[in-house]
């Protein structure tokens, strides 16, 4: 399995694991850019997309607090309002998102929709804290061989503020599906408030996101 197809097959064999009711997805925040990183289904794909674009959702609190949130029915509760009403489009009922973290900046979260009432047992519940531990511990072996790589053969000293930065909106544009002004939004916002460089960001992105930074021929050792 490669590195990239790894979020994809955490969630499909998590919601077949779980249950074949059940349809999962995964999602990955770094520096305050949250994105979904792979779904056993496009509905619940479209759901963490949405809860991804608008900042708000039980994922992005799980995280953020580093504890489970669970929602025991999507149409009797409050807050979240984006992200109920896609979860409804899509004729889920309920839901739980758990999370684990990767480093201090960077956290995941397995998160499950159920088309029936809170079917949210203890067993399932662990096994799902499981799939998150697994999937925090593949990021972050992921990201100790990005650094490495990039250590030994200098990717990102050959590439210019501007391509790192570009490539990065890029990553978050099909990671959320979202245009290229939504990525740049996303990516500009998470730079100014937490007080880093808009090029740190932009490569933990790259890495955490689990794509090809190494630069083509065309973005050239001598790009600046």
């Amino acid at each position: 399995m490669s590195l990239s197809a790894f979020p994809y097959e955490l969630a499909i064999r998590a919601a077949a694991v779980l249950g074949g009711e059940l349809e999962a997805s995964i999602t990955v925040s770094q520096h305050s850019v949250t994105v979904r990183a792979g779904s056993s289904t496009g509905a619940a794909g479209r759901c963490d997309q949405v809860e991804a674009l608008t900042g708000s959702g039980p994922c992005i609190d799980a995280m953020q607090e580093g504890s489970m949130r669970m929602v025991a029915s999507i149409a009797d509760g409050h807050g979240w309002e984006a992200w109920r009403g896609q979860a409804a489009r899509e004729g889920f009922v309920s839901a739980v998102a758990v999370p684990a973290t990767v480093d201090g900046n960077i956290a995941v979260a397995v998160n499950l929709y159920s088309r029936s009432p809170a079917p949210w047992t203890p067993e399932r519940v662990s096994t799902a804290e499981s799939y998150a531990q697994l999937g925090a511990a593949m990021v972050r072996l992921h990201l100790g061989r990005a650094e490495l790589d990039d250590a030994a053969a200098g990717y990102y000293r050959h590439m210019s503020n501007a391509v790192v930065i570009e490539r990065a909106i890029g990553a978050i544009m099909q990671a959320n599906d979202c245009p290229e002004h939504v990525a740049r939004y996303i990516l500009e916002s998470a730079w100014m408030h937490r007080g880093v460089s808009a090029r740190e960001v932009a490569e933990t992105i790259l890495r955490a996101l689990v794509v090809d930074a190494r630069p083509s021929p065309a973005d050239g050792a001598g790009a600046r």
